[in-house]
């Protein structure tokens, strides 16, 4: 399923650590919302300007799998709110400048940015 031009919620529920402890990745249709609006509202437009694909290292988490990460409790990944990406030349400054968000954490090799 395409959650938008580029991103789809395959890739948005993929987590070697819940394939590795046989963890179901459950999404409801308000967190598939979620993920449309950040998708739209986020990363599309940071893709648009970089011209770059972007690897999502971690987006949607079940409460299973966020506690298995060791997730903060209130995580917005949990609520389809968050995602995880590699840092990149231009993209954390680019954020935090041009696109809506309500968290964004420098977390040295990747950048979270919740919605």
């Amino acid at each position: 399923m395409n959650l938008s031009p580029h991103f789809t919620l395959e890739e948005m529920l993929h987590s070697d650590t819940a394939e590795k402890k046989k963890i179901e990745n459950r999404i409801n249709a308000a967190e598939v919302d979620n993920l449309v609006r950040l998708c739209t509202k986020v990363l599309e437009p940071l893709r648009e300007h970089f011209g770059v694909p972007i690897k999502i290292n971690s987006g949607f988490r079940c409460r299973d799998l966020n506690d298995a990460v060791k997730g903060a409790d209130n995580s917005y990944h949990t609520k389809g709110r968050a995602v995880d990406i590699p840092m990149h030349p231009g993209w954390l400054a680019y954020i935090r400048d041009h696109l809506p968000h309500t968290e964004l954490i420098n977390e040295g090799t990747w950048i979270h940015v919740a919605l």
